[in-house]
């Protein structure tokens, strides 16, 4: 949490410099989620509106996969797919803020950390992130993302947080 916490004040103090504006309409990357624990994630993604001033949108496809045989989710696993909007503040900078939010599917096996029964749950989510340029065409930055999802059956509702760490190309 204190990495989390030093990373953001880190962020918070860079300058932000105009940067060329996304000659690109399509990205990939890859990441690291967690909560209930430690997995790959990776997303695509493509822009449809794009201001170079004021804001981005693009709609995401966003597939994780956590867990296994650990302690966060017993015998089993986590998956999950996102579909959804991201929308990029002050694109044209070489460092911004982004949100999330879209419809959500997971699948929870075994005994799961936070989730009180396994199964299957669809939702919404909402998420929060930050990104800043490591070169021409590469970005990279976290996100903390919650989930609100109801569970098939009589399985109830879950609250989900979660935090990840994504690298993204455009091509």
């Amino acid at each position: 949490m204190r990495a989390i916490v030093l990373l953001a004040l880190l962020l918070v103090g860079c300058r932000s410099r105009v940067a060329p504006p996304r000659e690109s309409d399509l990205y990939a990357g890859v990441g690291v989620v967690g909560v209930p624990s430690v997995g790959g994630q990776l997303t695509a993604g493509q822009w449809f509106a794009k201001s170079s001033d004021k804001y981005d949108f693009a709609f995401e496809l966003r597939a994780a996969v956590e867990g296994g045989d650990d302690s966060a989710t017993q015998d089993g696993g986590f998956y999950q797919v996102q579909m959804g909007v991201k929308q990029v503040l002050s694109p044209g900078h070489d460092n911004h803020l982004f949100f999330r939010y879209g419809l959500q599917w997971f699948r929870a096996n075994g005994d799961p950390a936070m989730i009180d029964d396994p199964g299957d749950y669809f939702g919404a989510y909402g998420g929060v992130g930050y990104e800043w340029r490591l070169g021409e065409r590469w970005w990279i930055g976290p996100e903390a993302t919650l989930t609100l999802a109801d569970g098939e059956g009589n399985l109830g509702t879950e609250f989900l947080p979660q935090v990840g760490l994504n690298v993204i190309f455009d091509f």
